[in-house]
Parts: structure tokens; sequence; C-alpha cells
């Protein structure tokens, strides 16, 4: 990214996600994120009453960030992240993640991001300050 293509008000491309349930089962273990309405669809049918699996907030989170970093290139590096889960998503549906430049400095960049489902619902968002080096730089 050049500095003149990160202007405020510049949008993010909008990147596609369709979560497995193996996606959940290993962001569930590797995070230790042991609610079973993650991975246990039995019990997030009949115990919680949800119709499936849900998609972890820290995941959409996650979402959100790689689609920045695609945006921005390697060069990125995410400083700080706040977000705020707004509604379920539920394993099977397709969720797109995209954002805005709202700042942008010879060295770093600040987004709004967000994750949506395809009927527009907004299920996660939140800002994101990365700090921009240059190709090969550390």
């Amino acid at each position: 990214m050049t500095g003149a293509s990160l202007a405020p008000g510049v949008e993010i491309p909008v990147v596609s996600r369709t979560t497995t349930a193996v996606d959940l089962f290993m962001f569930s273990a590797a995070a230790w994120l042991l609610h079973r309405i993650h991975y246990d669809l039995a019990y997030t049918t009949e115990e919680e009453g949800y119709p499936g699996l849900l998609i972890h907030g820290p995941l959409q989170g996650t979402y959100m960030v790689q689609g920045a970093q695609v945006f921005l290139g390697s060069g990125a590096r995410l400083a700080t992240l706040t977000y705020r889960h707004l509604a379920p998503a539920f394993l099977g549906e397709e969720l797109e993640c995209g954002g805005v430049v709202v700042a942008a400095a010879p060295e770093s960049v600040g987004l709004e991001l967000w994750v949506r489902k395809l009927d527009g619902t907004v299920t996660t968002q939140g800002k994101a300050t990365f700090v921009l080096h240059k190709e090969g730089e550390q």
C-alpha cells in the first residue's frame, strides 16, 4: 500500500469467509474457548436452543484483522485492536469482512472494521491501528 492509497475514506476490499466445523473446533482448542456451543451440535441445539454451532466472536475478530492485513500488505503490524460482537453467526453462514481507513500517517493507519452476514447484519465491529514498515524492515 502506498500512502496515497491509505487516505481516510478508502474502503478495504471485502473478503468472504465460510467457517468450517474443523475451524470452530481448532479455534476452540487453540484459544482455550471451551464452551460447547462452538463444537457440540447436539448440546448447542438441544440444550442451548440455538439453530446451529456458533462462530466465536474472537474468531470473527481474527477474520477482521486478516482482511486488513491482506489489504495493507506484509509490512503492516497490528498495534491495537478493539472489537465488539453484536450478533450471532452460525456455522455454514458466509461472512464478509471489510472496513474503511479512518486515519493515515506515514508510519501507521487507523481502520474501522466489520464482519457481516450476507443479509447485511453486522456481527462484529471494531477498530484497529497498524504500524507500517517498508518491505524488508522488522
